[in-house]
């Protein structure tokens, strides 16, 4: 993606109740794919509903303009087409409601060439006036009522249908992750959401998607059938799907926010699958005979700590030194082994081996634990501790708060005690605080920087690392940008790669922004952990979907089509 207007109403897909950028719905998809239970024996002709309990993470509605979790995110992108979709056996982009396209040279015309037995569950045909219709509608209100899916469109000037198999869509500009982005957009029917888009589209966060109030009409794999936000949604198979069929009749989807309760679910047999588990909990698990325990994803967990040149309070932050000193004080496999059991290892790169591999740079080296370093560089910046061992920097303490997401907070309450017990050792002293949304701690004039030192944040990446990138821009300070990071150079260098078709020429930018990131002490990369999922054996290739369980809209849709429980 190009250069963007900053708005605070932008979002990416939150995972859970906690601000996105952090959680990009997305995804974090490497470590799917592969087989499930291993079983030998038939499946049953007669599949059930496979039911998933998912600790701490809710939906808020099945409506795209409305929805901003991961949990509403993935729901409808098993409710509508989107024009192609990624692999999951080797993230490459592969044709979904799109079955082939083409680009001019210049990269500012895409055509694509759509299926035509697609259908939506009324009866009526999808067709390129139903995928053109959706894009106009979020490029005509972006600014409004279709904010939360604007990150889908950048650089789009218009969409038209050639006839109805064929979509021309016109940029503005050449927009490198422009297909990366558009088939995260999901094609609504324009005879149900037209009406609604009249006027000043505001009628368009209206329509719930609930099977009680109204008539739900979609085209993929599986349909709403029951509408419990705040406790068990049901989807039924679509049989008119245009694409492999599931071999389930539906998948539940029950929100627990007890830990213990959801396990005991599972156990008894009222679940079929759980996530995320705590990790304090799989060594029981596993030694249950029916339950299949793996992790999934590879996210890295990262300490933001405020660097804006807006904040005042700590101008000791915005120095590389200081951060760096605070990083090589830090005991990773500390954290890796304690709180998270085997689940997640040192990490030490902002780009992770998520992404497309053509855009990958060379792994950067874990900093090593050294905490006579680290005190050495404090004391040469003339920070002396005080009687009560902490240093005190420009007439201030070293003291610093750093945030705790209420989502993450049974490991991240481990992980802050760790950080604050390893950074008391070099005269620092750490205080938490747990939120369930760190975006209303944004403070001045212009929200360009917030009110706390540090923050405890958790990725999820996209597999074009566009995204990723555009969170530490200078425009996003105060909204994504989770450390207030200010650097023209790196927001030209953005601006470049954006629009940069060539991907080997492309890809050196982004090698130039990665470097720049670390260089800064951006941010502190603690270790890569991963989603952790229980199942009754009895299903097979459940693995396949160990993504969708918290990524639906980054996988495969047909993925669902070998699920089977085993007889």
């Amino acid at each position: 993606m190009s250069t963007r207007v900053p708005s605070t109403k932008r979002r990416h897909r939150l995972l859970g109740a906690a601000l996105v950028v952090p959680l990009l719905a997305a995804v974090a998809v490497s470590g799917c794919g592969g087989g499930g239970g291993g079983q030998s024996a038939s499946p049953s002709a007669d599949q059930p509903v496979f039911r998933i309990g998912a600790i701490g993470f809710a939906m808020t509605s099945l409506n795209p303009f409305v929805a901003y979790t991961a949990m509403d995110y993935g729901a409808f992108m098993q409710m509508y087409p989107s024009l192609a979709q990624y692999s999951n056996a080797d993230l490459k982009v592969k044709p979904e409601l799109a079955e082939s396209w083409t680009t001019s040279a210049d990269g500012k015309t895409w055509t694509f060439k759509l299926r035509s037995d697609a259908v939506w569950t009324d009866g009526k045909p999808v067709t390129a006036n139903d995928a053109a219709f959706t894009i106009n509608t979020v490029v005509k209100f972006q600014k409004g009522p279709s904010a939360l899916l604007s990150t889908y469109v950048v650089g789009v000037k218009e969409a038209k249908a050639q006839d109805a198999t064929t979509l021309v869509v016109e940029l503005e500009r050449p927009v490198a992750a422009f297909l990366a982005t558009i088939f995260q957009l999901p094609i609504l029917p324009e005879h149900v959401w037209a009406p609604l888009a009249a006027g000043d589209g505001s009628k368009l966060a209206t329509l719930t998607n609930d099977p009680a109030k109204e008539t739900v009409v979609v085209a993929g794999p599986f349909t709403v059938q029951k509408l419990d936000l705040k406790g068990t949604t049901v989807f039924s198979r679509v049989d008119t799907f245009y694409g492999p069929k599931p071999l389930v009749k539906g998948f539940g989807y029950q929100t627990f926010t007890n830990p213990d309760a959801a396990v005991q679910a599972l156990k008894s047999g009222q679940l079929d699958a759980v996530y995320p588990l705590p990790p304090a909990v799989t060594d029981t698990l596993k030694q249950e005979a029916t339950l299949e325990v793996q992790g999934f994803g590879d996210m890295p967990l990262q300490i933001a700590v405020n660097d804006s040149p807006d904040y005042t309070k700590h101008p000791e932050l915005l120095d590389p030194k200081v951060r760096e000193a605070i990083s090589i004080a830090i005991d990773r496999q500390q954290i890796a082994d304690s709180v998270y059991r085997g689940y997640a290892k040192p990490g030490g790169s902002v780009l992770l081996p998520q992404f497309s591999p053509e855009f990958m740079s060379a792994p950067v080296a874990v900093p090593a634990r050294d905490v006579a370093k680290a005190d050495e560089v404090l004391e040469g910046l003339g920070y002396k501790k005080g009687s009560d061992g902490i240093r005190v920097a420009n007439g201030r303490p070293m003291k610093y708060m750093v945030l705790i997401w209420s989502i993450f907070r049974a490991e991240h309450a481990r992980v802050f005690d760790l950080l604050k017990q390893n950074l008391a050792e070099v005269g620092i002293a750490l205080e938490s605080k747990v939120v369930d949304n760190p975006l209303p701690l944004m403070a001045g004039k212009d929200a360009k920087y917030r009110d706390f030192e540090a923050e405890i944040v958790v990725y999820g990446v996209t597999p074009d690392p566009d995204f990723s990138l555009f969170i530490f821009t200078g425009g996003m300070r105060g909204a994504y940008n989770p450390s207030g990071y200010n650097n023209p150079e790196y927001d030209k260098l953005y601006a470049q790669q954006g629009g940069e078709i060539d991907p080997a020429k492309r890809k050196a930018l982004i090698d130039n922004m990665v470097t720049l990131l670390q260089g800064d002490q951006v941010e502190m990369p603690l270790v890569s952990w991963q989603m952790v999922t229980a199942w009754n054996k009895q299903w097979q290739n459940v693995a396949d979907l160990g993504c969708v369980f918290g990524f639906f809209g980054y996988t495969d849709k047909t993925e669902f089509n070998r699920l089977a429980l085993m007889k």
